[in-house]
């Protein structure tokens, strides 16, 4: 879906020469670098409605079809995603009370972090405050699903994460 694949792999490989360089230093773990990923608002999932919060990365269809069989509003096939290419990360907020829509943006930047302890790099996903969801009388879950190029690098959670 995106053409940005050279532009992660020269990063991730960037990440990795930095982390193997903060290796050798005297003290490692202070040494922190941090590279910026793109990504993308997948609004092909606005027909979910999950009322518990979370935090999912979708690296195969296989689970992306079992999660969207469960949450789904009407019912309905997922949207298919090319998951040799890309890979969605969803941050739910479940039953949040009312307002006017569901789909947010509060992911504020996805990036790549390598320190002395993750010299291999780990995907940081940074969720801000959750935006005003209008004056509607509308039961809403919010959430946001963003799709980005597939990797298999573990991926953290960090800022207000839902709980």
């Amino acid at each position: 879906m995106f053409s940005r694949k050279r532009w992660t792999t020269t990063v991730l490989a960037a990440a990795v020469l930095v982390g193997s360089a903060a290796c050798r230093s005297s003290d490692p773990t202070n040494q922190v670098t941090f590279f910026d990923l793109a990504y993308m608002d997948f609004t092909a999932a606005q027909p979910l409605v999950v009322g518990a919060p979370g935090t999912f990365v979708f690296r195969d269809q296989t689970s992306w079809d079992a999660f969207w069989q469960a949450h789904a509003q009407p019912p309905s096939a997922a949207p298919m995603v090319d998951f040799n290419e890309d890979m969605l990360i969803g941050v739910f907020w479940g039953a949040w009370g009312t307002g006017c829509f569901d789909f947010v943006q509060a992911i504020e930047r996805v990036r790549v972090r390598i320190d002395g302890v993750n010299t291999l790099g780990v995907i940081e996903v940074d969720i801000g405050l959750l935006p005003n969801l209008g004056s509607c009388a509308t039961p809403v879950n919010p959430f946001q699903v963003i799709i980005l190029e597939a990797t298999a690098t573990a991926v953290e959670f960090v800022g207000q994460v839902p709980t």
